[in-house]
């Protein structure tokens, strides 16, 4: 499955542009079917940078659902409102916003939710702290290197596996650059935390 996201894109500077018109929006999508050399989108995310309603944008999409030239839905950086907005539009398959161990713990009413809706909950950022989604760097907390070397592992690969260990409905979007952390990558998802981990973990994640 190939998905791509549409809406409001980055200025040089690092802030955002205003959201893509109804207009605009069939344009990226019909730029992005050139560009794959597709005759359809498998899974389109609407990315939505603000609180407010997101239907006319949504509506766009849907409708070029009914042409055919979409599959399936997605939105982006959204919350349980505008979930629900959307889901009253067309069909919504999955949530990506961005969330990992100890980042965004608020998030977890939203993914519970999505479990519920029976929506994928794919969150990006999955390695990254606060800071380093920023750019920053910082140390990791002890309790999380504790269970690397338990586990005889890098400690990216425990957020990895305690974010898809949230939920059968949640992936994860883990950026790499080379092949060795592809691998490492692929093989958090057959890390198996135990009880007493995930529980050490849970705590450091809502503190």
């Amino acid at each position: 499955m190939i998905a791509t996201k549409v809406g409001p894109s980055r200025e040089p500077s690092g802030e955002w542009r205003e959201p893509a018109s109804p207009a605009e929006l069939r344009g990226l999508v019909e730029e992005n079917l050139r560009q794959l050399g597709r005759d359809h989108l498998d899974l389109v995310y609407l990315r939505v940078v603000s609180r407010g309603s997101l239907a006319d944008r949504f509506a766009v999409l849907a409708e070029l659902r009914e042409q055919g030239l979409i599959r399936q839905l997605g939105i982006s950086a959204v919350g349980a409102e505008q979930l629900a907005e959307a889901r009253a539009i067309a069909p919504v398959i999955a949530v990506q916003n961005s969330y990992g161990l100890g980042y965004r713990a608020k998030q977890d009413e939203l993914i519970r939710l999505c479990g519920e809706l029976g929506v994928a909950y794919v969150p990006f950022f999955s390695i990254a702290t606060a800071s380093r989604e920023a750019g920053g760097g910082s140390a990791e907390p002890e309790e999380l290197v504790a269970v690397a070397a338990a586990q005889g592992v890098t400690t990216a690969q425990v957020r990895l596996a305690w974010t898809l260990q949230r939920g059968p409905h949640v992936l994860v979007i883990p950026g790499t650059g080379d092949p060795k952390h592809l691998a490492e990558n692929v093989a958090a998802g057959d890390l198996r935390l135990s009880s007493a981990e995930l529980a050490a973990l849970d705590a450091l994640h809502s503190a």
